[in-house]
């Protein structure tokens, strides 16, 4: 038998299209294949001859079917597993949904609403069977790994934290000419003109992500312009109902600021043409979306609940929101209006935070885990 049979990895992901877990399996794939037999576990797969269930169904229906039949299907098999997902019985659990049950809080708070969705009954009791199951768990920020000492007690020693990582050959900054650029798209450049302050939304779940609290910025914003100075145009990019937000719109007066741009298979002129980019989400154990946008020089405007919140330097390549409430929104406009553009410092200041750097931290723990037997 060559080395390489005995070097098995399992990458286990219940859904199998869209999404940062997703595109996470993916990169960890191929950063594991040059010096691993790699098997990619997903509902509706197959693997080992059988169909691995979790691939139809409601939700609660779909997560109880997989982790058993992911258990099932890799009861006795040699190699190291890694699960992205809560339930199945693992050796490395990358944690990248964050902790459900602090998700359950921000959410709800106190009302018992909660109680009527059966992921939120099922959800933490799978994530903590795999995390006991686990001998690492992951996460891909500070502040998942204490929600993790929180919310699971006892874990403390087999926490480690990989921050994750961007493509710097698609990420770049590059504002002015992408900007002249978007002008001359005709379904951008028909409502964007000069000069004005370009704001970016990037994002599905548009209530989760905030896209009410970017609203209600860009409006603080404008308000506070004076003669001769460029009101804000906020350009909404992602799948979502944009008539759940027309009230709102209207109710703010940004009717000629606001532009659905709908779904976008390429974010980085965006990102690169954007003065600045806006996702004041509830909960994110670090969006993807952030990483990106300092990587292409613009600063971000996020919450203190978003795990990329630290790789942001407060004031200077970004600015962190503590809470929704006025005094904050009024303090972030006013940072706003007086941040100079510094792209190539925003940019410089995630340069390590690379996919590479990424996937040879996973790989690193992937062969601890080997090692220990």
């Amino acid at each position: 038998m060559s080395c390489l049979e005995h070097r098995i990895a399992y990458i286990v992901r219940r859904q199998s299209s869209g999404g940062g877990a997703e595109m996470a399996a993916g990169r960890l794939a191929a950063c594991l294949a040059p010096q691993w037999s790699v098997h990619r576990l997903s509902g509706g797969g197959r693997f080992s001859g059988r169909v691995l269930p979790g691939a139809r169904g409601p939700g609660w229906w779909r997560a109880m079917r997989f982790t058993a039949g992911v258990d099932a299907a890799l009861a006795g098999q040699s190699g190291v597993i890694l699960s992205l997902e809560r339930g199945p019985d693992c050796h490395i659990y990358r944690a990248g949904d964050g902790v459900h049950l602090r998700w359950r809080s921000l959410r709800h708070g106190r009302s018992p609403l909660w109680m009527a969705n059966p992921l939120h009954w099922l959800y933490p009791r799978l994530e903590a069977k795999t995390v006991a199951s686990a001998r690492l768990v992951v996460t891909n920020s500070e502040m998942v790994r204490r929600e993790m000492e929180r919310f699971h007690p006892g874990t403390a020693a087999k926490l480690r934290v990989v921050l994750n990582g961007y493509d710097p050959r698609t990420f770049f900054p590059a504002p002015q000419l992408t900007r002249q650029e978007l002008l001359a798209e005709d379904s951008v450049g028909a409502f964007l003109f000069e000069p004005c302050r370009l704001f970016l939304f990037v994002g599905s779940g548009w209530r989760r992500k905030g896209l009410a609290q970017a609203l209600a910025l860009l409006a603080a914003h404008n308000r506070a312009v004076g003669p001769g100075e460029p009101r804000g145009v906020l350009l909404v990019v992602g799948k979502g109902r944009p008539e759940a937000f027309k009230a709102l719109i209207r109710e703010l007066r940004l009717d000629a600021a606001v532009h659905f741009l709908g779904l976008r298979s390429d974010l980085r002129p965006f990102y690169q043409a954007a003065d600045v980019f806006i996702l004041p989400t509830l909960y994110d154990p670090f969006a993807n979306a952030c990483l990106e946008a300092m990587a292409c020089g613009c600063p971000v405007i996020t919450t203190s609940d978003n795990g990329a919140a630290e790789v942001i330097a407060h004031g200077r390549t970004g600015y962190v929101l503590s809470e929704y409430h006025s005094d904050s929104l009024a303090d972030a406009v006013r940072w706003l209006r007086s941040a100079p553009s510094r792209p190539g410092e925003v940019a410089a200041s995630v340069a390590d935070l690379t996919v590479d750097r990424e996937t040879q931290s996973f790989s690193a723990l992937m062969e601890e885990v080997l090692q220990r037997g």
